[in-house]
């Protein structure tokens, strides 16, 4: 598959890159981009189109992944050039692959396996501010949240919190992570949050365990 391929209307996930960490949302193909690449509805915060080209450092580089409607796998473009273009009056991501990205690559993730949690919880940050979150769910390196405070960026160590019960035993988590990824969900009012977990855990490892050995008994 091609970049030229993707058509007007289709669903694509925008991925922005720093170091080790991501910063990445849904939007939406809007047309063709001289025929190396595409215009894409950007990402609006407080009413203004994001510009992340706008000073920001020569490391950062951009992505796009989609579903190949013909295979139905995951694909991808990488290094691609992004900038804000005007059209008619409305402002989109121009996004160019130039020659050697057209191709799209294989994207498919290898994950840990996690256990899937949807409960709420609380996240604190490092000036003791806390906030109401919904636990999607966690593995021994990782855990996924659903939150609305924009104040928490990548890079940022957080505390999570959570209580659960599991083969009969109470447990009560804090875990440190290093938040990630962020992705804006449709409309803009909550963020799904990656966390990659900082410390091994034994209390964690044993939840995880007699989490896992109830979902068998259940299922």
């Amino acid at each position: 598959m091609t970049i030229d391929n993707l058509v007007a209307g289709q669903e694509v996930t925008l991925e922005i890159l720093i170091g080790g960490s991501s910063f990445e949302f849904k939007t939406e193909v809007v047309g063709t981009n001289n025929g190396t690449g595409v215009l894409v509805k950007p990402y609006v915060y407080n009413d203004q189109v994001v510009d992340f080209t706008a000073g920001s450092p020569q490391s950062m580089s951009f992505s796009i992944h989609c579903i190949d409607p013909k295979t139905g796998g995951r694909v991808v473009w990488k290094n691609l050039y992004v900038h804000v273009v005007q059209f008619k009056g409305v402002e989109y991501y121009a996004i160019d692959a130039k020659a050697f990205g057209k191709i799209a690559a294989s994207s498919e993730r290898r994950e840990d396996v996690r256990v899937i949690l949807n409960m709420p919880g609380s996240c604190m940050m490092e000036d003791g501010r806390r906030f109401s979150i919904e636990l999607i769910d966690i593995s021994d390196s990782g855990v996924s949240f659903r939150g609305n405070a924009y104040r928490v960026t990548i890079g940022d160590v957080v505390e999570i919190n959570f209580a659960d019960v599991a083969k009969d035993m109470d447990f009560n988590l804090a875990i440190k992570a290093r938040i990630v990824r962020a992705e804006a969900e449709e409309g803009g009012n909550s963020i799904l949050f990656a966390g990659k977990i900082l410390e091994k855990d034994n209390k964690l490892l044993a939840y995880l365990c007699f989490k896992g050995m109830s979902g068998i008994e259940n299922g």
